[in-house]
């Protein structure tokens, strides 16, 4: 076989590659390079200049992971189309589209899990094949079965919730913002125990004027709230953080309406936009005794590596964590080096910088797949210091106050700290337990939780060696990780974008290779 390409064009669009002489698969979420959240191939722009993007990608693959342009087939996903000729760009003759939405979903995440067999949940805003969807996928045979299609929009009734809320929608500035900022207020909020029936029916029809009707609440009178939901906000201060957790509560007692019918004893799969609701995650977890498995990807990102899944069956479980766009601009940085006097350090050095209260920005190899920072494009500090939280909120992301942090830790220490019914599949920030201790202020969340992320010398070794050497000097051997980003931008794909968040945010340092940049103008 042949090298194989897949392209993913709708939001979050993406690419990914399957190397033949290497058995290797990469991805490329677009909106990386591109510097836009969100970002759409389709529709939003010309047939050159998506040639441009896909020549882009597919250099890129050549050049970084050995590619070379022959390929058997492109793949296009089913809900997104392009409007140049792949065929041309790809040196192939076969384009071909073979399965649907949530069935790319379902792959994707049954060949990034440890299972052969598992129940498959994939639920969201919604594609080509519905909103939520429950399979039984079968990894010998490569196929899934579709057992049942769920009339339901979970992810744009949970998107429309945020649109409710002043907080939350005043100042995004894209409507898929929402829903993780909606569960980041959650927390700030008491459930309204007499609107919760009214907010699960919300889920599952998406009528806003029987909502007004039932709860009355002021309502009726937004305008096409689907259509603008950043400028039809009807609550906030506390009523508004109250509507946040009562739509948190039903949304939860929504999902497990229609999982309990399945509670069996095969292992669970859970993926899809809806997917990265911690909170609902860490629920299901305490909720069934069963093997769980959340993968790094869970939204539209994953559509494209699913799709070449179908295609070429893997003959192994596929770890796509640090298989992303490396940095473009990284045969320049020994000229970094030198305009910066940047100096090499070690693991112990950068320690004793983050136990001195410095915030550091990391920067090695190829970046995470997905939406958060694994260790590769992270920012990172001491969660023990009360004021960080605030601190970087409000002078290095430039973010909403109540947004929280995530902490890592070494998977066998994270009982010390976390409290979980086990610790299997925390790798990608897809859980909330409970905190334990009362001295990691930065990382505790206002209802005592925390999006825990552990690791192991061999998931991700910088980030193992950097707690060893904490943990040396430090009461708790555990740190604060972010995504090294600005907000309203991507996590960053190019050094030139790492320096410029370091000279204009409050960041004292930024870590690329092992090579410690310091706060400086440059001629």
């Amino acid at each position: 076989m042949k090298n194989l390409v897949s392209i993913f064009a709708g939001h979050d669009a993406n690419i990914s590659f399957y190397n033949a002489e290497a058995n290797t698969y990469h991805s490329i979420e677009i909106e990386r390079f591109e510097k836009k959240r969100y970002f759409r191939l389709h529709e939003d722009n010309s047939p050159e200049y998506q040639k441009y993007i896909l020549e882009s990608c597919r250099n890129i693959a050549e050049a970084e992971w050995g590619i070379k342009n022959d390929y058997e087939a492109v793949l296009i996903c089913s809900d997104g189309y392009i409007q140049t000729n792949p065929r041309e760009i790809f040196n192939t003759e076969k384009v071909t589209t073979i399965a649907t939405h949530h069935q790319t979903h379902a792959l994707s995440a049954l060949y990034l899990s440890p299972f052969d067999k598992a129940l498959i949940v994939s639920y969201d805003g919604g594609g080509d094949d519905g909103h939520f969807n429950i399979y039984v996928g079968d990894k010998q045979n490569g196929k899934i079965k579709l057992l049942k299609k769920v009339e339901s929009d979970f992810g744009g009734g949970y998107l429309l919730c945020g649109s409710m809320i002043r907080e939350v929608a005043e100042k995004s500035r894209h409507q898929l913002a929402l829903s993780g900022k909606l569960m980041g207020l959650c927390g700030y909020g008491k459930v309204i125990p007499e609107f919760v029936p009214a907010f699960e029916e919300f889920f599952f029809d998406r009528d806003y004027e029987k909502l007004s009707n039932w709860t009355n609440l002021p309502l009726k009178n937004v305008n096409d709230p689907w259509k603008n939901p950043l400028e039809n906000w009807a609550f906030e201060g506390q009523y508004g953080y109250d509507i946040a957790a009562t739509a948190q509560e039903a949304f939860e007692n929504a999902f497990f309406s229609v999982l309990d019918k399945y509670d069996t004893e095969v292992p669970l799969i859970v993926t899809g936009g809806c997917a990265l609701n911690v909170l609902v995650n860490e629920k299901i977890k305490s909720r069934y005794n069963r093997e769980l498995y959340i993968p790094p990807n869970p939204h539209d990102g994953s559509l494209s590596l699913g799709h070449l899944f179908l295609y070429k069956k893997p003959d192994k479980q596929i770890d796509i964590t640090y298989a992303g766009l490396p940095l473009l601009d990284r045969y320049n940085l020994q000229d970094y080096i030198d305009k910066y006097d940047a100096v090499r350090v070690n693991k112990k050095e950068i320690a004793q910088l983050i136990k001195d209260g410095k915030i550091i920005g990391l920067v090695y190899g190829d970046s995470e797949v997905g939406p958060r920072a694994l260790g590769n494009r992270s920012i990172v500090c001491d969660p023990n210091i009360a004021d960080m939280k605030d601190i970087l909120n409000s002078k290095v992301k430039f973010r909403e106050w109540y947004r929280p942090f995530a902490p890592f830790c070494k998977k066998e220490e994270a009982h010390k700290y976390f409290d979980s019914p086990n610790f299997e599949n925390l790798e990608y920030m897809s859980y909330a337990p409970r905190v334990k201790v009362d001295t990691l202020p930065s990382i505790t969340h206002v209802d005592g939780t925390a999006r825990l992320q552990t690791v192991t010398e061999k998931s991700h070794s910088h980030f193992y060696e950097l707690l060893t050497e904490f943990g040396k000097i430090s009461e708790t051997n555990v740190l604060l990780n972010t995504s090294f980003n600005i907000r309203g931008y991507p996590i960053l794909s190019t050094i030139d974008d790492a320096l410029y968040a370091l000279n204009n945010t409050d960041m004292d340092h930024v870590v690329i290779e092992d090579y410690l940049f310091t706060k400086r103008e440059v001629q």
